[in-house]
């Protein structure tokens, strides 16, 4: 739902949506390419903490996209069929719908143990980024539905494993990544 409150009361609209953000990597908008940025590095952060953590979250996954190289705008070499892809996309929404939910998204978190059962090296990767305190609660929810996904895309089977794991965190990402620290 979505609530309005305003002075003089609130509406409540029911709502299911999907929310995509984008920002620039600093305040000049340079920083994604090497050298161009202007911008002290405390400025940079005092741009990302403008993002709380409890909003930082809510969000499933974070990507950084840098700038492409001038090669691959030139002459790009062949990508993946969109065919290709759309089938996988419909095969994985199927194997959600199997589970009662049109998403993975849409899992209630008191029945991931058995929609996203996890081997042992997957659950002590998730053990390990909660107990670092890099992962609350709520993104260990977040991380499985992904990595449920991920499995899902790949047709890897009913068990989730670290490698669909590690990828639901990359693509998690973090503020590290969103100030382009993360070889630091």
């Amino acid at each position: 739902m979505v609530r309005v409150s305003r002075a003089r009361g609130s509406v409540t609209y029911p709502a299911r949506f999907l929310l995509v953000a984008a920002m620039n990597p600093c305040p000049c908008g340079d920083g994604g390419t090497p050298g161009a940025c202007r911008c002290p590095p405390a400025a940079r952060a005092r741009y990302v903490r403008r993002l709380s953590g409890p909003l930082l979250d809510r969000f499933d996954l974070t990507v950084r996209v840098d700038p492409p190289a001038a090669d691959d705008l030139v002459s790009p070499g062949p990508g993946e069929a969109t065919a290709a892809v759309a089938a996988r996309v419909a095969a994985a929404r199927y194997r959600a719908r199997s589970r009662g939910v049109m998403t993975n998204a849409a899992l209630p978190a008191s029945g991931l143990d058995g929609s996203v059962p996890l081997d042992g090296a997957a659950q002590d990767l998730l053990e390990r980024h909660l107990r670092s305190g890099r992962l609350s609660a709520r993104g260990l929810h977040r991380v499985r539905r992904v990595a449920r996904t991920v499995a899902d895309l790949g047709d890897t089977g009913p068990i989730v494993g670290a490698p669909e794991v590690a990828e639901a965190l990359f693509l998690r990402g973090s503020r590290a990544l969103l100030l382009g620290e993360e070889g630091r």
